[in-house]
């Protein structure tokens, strides 16, 4: 069983193990360098040379610095502007944080070979490493800006992530990794590609496997995950290409808790839950064991491109996914529905909630050993189904790239909430499958979302000058319904102005670039305005989320060298928030839901200005790579004593005060020394800076009371790799990776969930809570290549 390491131990096995494959036989042009693999790397596409907008492309060395297996997305902490966290140095659902230049995780796009991946909420969303092998990925594309044309979500407000799967080998070939670590982690993954099957044709098949008990609760708790791929690709001569890629993940993940300021305080490596399971229903409330659920996610979609002529191509990109999962929660009570039936409805009142019939709570003797306890599961399915589509024309009119496309997508979401009685509490915490002693709600979803675009790229300056210019268009219809709770079926559309986008890129000399660029973008109301929350919903008077970006920098690209710096602006319109409703609402036609305690509201946005600093060097023997980022992110003000800033001091943010969890200062660096051909060292260290974990008000009031900040922290991590030459095989390597060198405890991140269900929260003091970061993890892997 292995456990977190001592630091001698680590060091050792440091030295005993680190490397990288290198090769110095290939010949790099001016604008590119050889990685350690003997690739050839464009370092001026690394930070979106010729782009009208910021820009930047991890490659396969920066996807194989992180352990193998690794979540892909912790990738992204090189990124200037992104803030990356789980509880986990190898992923979690619950915990899993991004910011992106002050934007969160339900902001920003997030793509698969072109394929939106949809929202990234963990309670019924799709976090876009369900549907992801880092193995199998072979660049990740991070365009900070929203003012890339075509990008098909609905939340890409101020930038959008693109991962790029690999295509399949040419030849024949069999991949087999491993790895083992800290708190017993172990991952197998196999993968076979099938070289070419005819002309053209290649296709691969992978599976891994991987498990790890989670830190905080190692009795109690452990994260496991099965995942399985399969892609085909189709090369014609005419230049046309079809490609069809099918993933399927099963994953249980226990994750953490969120935590106060005062329990990090008190215990900086743990988050408040129990490991052993008592038989005391309110102790158990805090059994690691009951936090987390179950998910099976699917996802198949096809890539095609079609060569009309020598300058015409149409692509299309057609995807089915399904999401098929539960949370649970422990509950130191029983819950029974009078009449059996815990479905049951009698009526509806003049408001149009739902009567149902009584509901008896049990609580006596819940501190005693086998007293009444529930498992609060929560089963959510999802089925998303649509198409991109685009026309590209070059050169109709000289030195004019058209473009032309649309993207529909349908799809609806279910949500219940029921209780089990768990018999008996005192050794299990299994409850009896079948028919629920209650269910509190039934929600249900739909979501039609099209979009339409156009843009012309005019280079006026063959390589020297060009401006890319384009519109985008959004109707986006809703309907809801939530029986178990209200009558009305909620049924309403929004579409948007049309949104222009554009940038320009200037190379005034020889390797220098000037880019800057402006974009609106649109993004309707969340899923989860409908899905998480009883409140009233009054479509007229709920605005969709739209944004301005405005972005601009100069790049610096020679040789071995590259340096980047960029400036931006972005500000977030129209939020959404649940507040009190307003008492002056009576009428029932007006109310659309069953509590009409509380509503829906549209809430003022933030704004985020910053700088970002990239600098980078190659050499033969060490590689240099650093980058700054400065962001001053602000929630609009508001008027005291105004109908806007009631209903931010009700959701818990107090007008014109930073936003949560965004760093003014973040900083990332590492070295690599590459000694011999062989073998590679890696340090890296990276910090954020203090920042405002929350925003502190009254309760019942609301009065606004103060600001709380969480401390910065600085994190080490080291990483090496060793390539065997000497065996007969394709290629071989051994790496380990030690991730948080010196232990340090740190807040990795304000919980999403908490800081956007202020229903939840009310009348709380305070809707901030914290996820605490890993502790010194270590992790060995290996590939072989047959």
């Amino acid at each position: 069983m292995i456990r977190r390491a001592t630091l001698p131990a680590l060091l050792g096995g440091t030295v005993l193990s680190l490397a990288w494959p290198t090769a110095a036989t290939a010949q790099a042009a001016p604008d590119q360098t050889i990685t350690a693999d003997g690739e050839i790397t464009v370092t001026a596409a690394r930070l979106g040379a010729g782009k009208g907008r910021a820009t930047f492309e991890l490659d396969r060395s920066d996807i194989q610095d992180r352990p193998l297996g690794a979540d892909i997305t912790q990738s992204l902490a090189k990124v200037p502007g992104v803030k990356v966290s789980s509880g986990d140095l190898r992923g979690g659902s619950f915990s899993f944080e991004i910011f992106l230049r002050g934007l969160n995780k339900e902001q920003i796009g997030f793509t698969l070979d072109g394929i939106p991946t949809g929202d990234a909420r963990f309670n019924g969303g799709s976090p876009p490493q369900r549907f992801i092998e880092p193995s199998n990925i072979g660049t990740i594309l991070v365009s900070q800006s929203a003012g890339d044309i075509g990008a098909p979500s609905r939340f890409a407000l101020g930038g959008f992530i693109d991962f790029r799967s690999d295509d399949p080998a040419k030849k024949f070939g069999v991949t087999v990794e491993g790895g083992a670590g800290s708190d017993d982690f172990l991952r197998e993954y196999v993968r076979i590609d099938t070289g070419e099957l005819e002309h053209g044709l290649t296709s691969y098949a992978s599976f891994s496997h991987q498990r790890n008990d989670i830190w905080a609760g190692p009795n109690g708790r452990h994260d496991s995950r099965s995942h399985a791929e399969w892609k085909l690709a189709k090369q014609f001569d005419s230049g046309s290409f079809l490609k069809a890629r099918v993933v399927y993940n099963r994953q249980f993940d226990n994750d953490f808790n969120i935590v106060t300021l005062p329990q990090f305080r008190a215990n900086e490596h743990g988050d408040g839950l129990n490991d052993t399971l008592t038989g005391i229903p309110n102790t158990d409330l805090l059994y690691g064991g009951t936090f987390g659920g179950k998910r099976k996610d699917f996802l198949a979609y096809v890539n095609g491109g079609l060569v009309l002529g020598d300058h015409v191509t149409l692509t299309a990109n057609p995807y089915y996914q399904t999401l098929d999962g539960y949370s649970l929660s422990y509950q130191n009570r029983h819950r029974q529905l009078t009449g059996g039936d815990p479905y049951a409805v009698i009526g509806y009142a003049a408001n149009g909630g739902a009567i149902r019939p009584a509901l008896t709570t049990i609580t006596a003797g819940n501190n005693l050993y086998g007293g009444p306890a529930d498992m609060r599961v929560t089963p959510r399915d999802r089925e998303r189904y649509g198409t991109t589509a685009e026309l590209k024309i070059a050169d109709l009119i000289p030195r004019n790239t058209l473009r032309a496309g649309i993207w529909y997508e349908g799809g609806t979401s279910h949500e219940e909430r029921d209780f089990y009685a768990i018999i008996p509490s005192t050794t299990s915490i299994e409850w009896q499958v079948g028919k629920p002693s209650y269910v509190q709600y039934l929600r249900q979803t739909s979501i039609t979302t099209f979009e339409a675009y156009a843009q012309d790229s005019i280079a006026i300056i063959p390589d020297k000058l060009r401006i890319d210019a384009g519109l985008t268009w959004y109707r986006i219809h809703y309907t809801a319904k939530s029986p178990l709770e209200y009558s009305a079926h909620l049924s309403f559309a929004q579409h948007s102005p049309v949104q222009p986008k554009v940038s320009i890129s200037y190379k005034p000399i020889d390797h220098v670039e000037l880019f800057g660029g402006y974009a609106r973008n649109f993004s309707g109301i969340s899923e989860d305005a409908f899905l998480g929350s009883t409140a009233v919903i009054q479509p007229g008077d709920l605005k969709p989320l739209t944004s301005e970006n405005f972005d601009g920098g100069i790049r610096y690209t020679k040789g071995p060298y590259a340096l980047s710096l960029q400036a931006f602006h972005v500000h977030l319109k129209n939020g959404v928030g649940i507040v009190p409703n307003d008492p002056t609402v009576t009428d029932p036609i007006d109310i659309q839901r069953g509590n009409v305690a509380t509503r829906a509201a549209s809430i003022k946005g933030q704004r985020t200005t910053g700088v970002e600093l990239t600098g980078m060097a190659s050499f033969r023997w060490i590689d240099l790579y650093a980058t700054y980022s400065y962001q001053e992110a602000k929630y609009d003000d508001a008027a005291i004593g105004s109908r806007d800033r009631l209903n931010l001091d009700s959701v818990a943010i107090i007008p014109g005060t930073g936003v949560r969890d965004i760093p003014k200062h973040s900083a990332y660096g590492e070295v690599t020394l590459k000694p011999t051909a062989d073998l590679r060292f890696q340090a890296n260290v990276r910090y954020i800076s203090s920042r405002v974990g929350a925003d502190i008000v009254a309760p019942t009031t609301f009065q606004e009371i103060g600001i709380e900040r969480i401390p910065g922290y600085t994190l080490v991590g080291l990483s090496a790799r060793y390539r065997v030459g000497w065996l007969p095989l394709k290629s071989a390597f051994v790496q380990i990776n030690v991730d948080n060198l010196f232990d340090r405890g740190y807040i990795g991140s304000v919980s999403s969930a908490t800081a956007t269900a202020a229903e939840t929260g009310l009348p709380g003091r305070s809707l901030g809570r914290y996820f605490v970061g890993a502790p010194r993890t270590v992790t060995g892997s290996f590939q072989i290549k047959f």
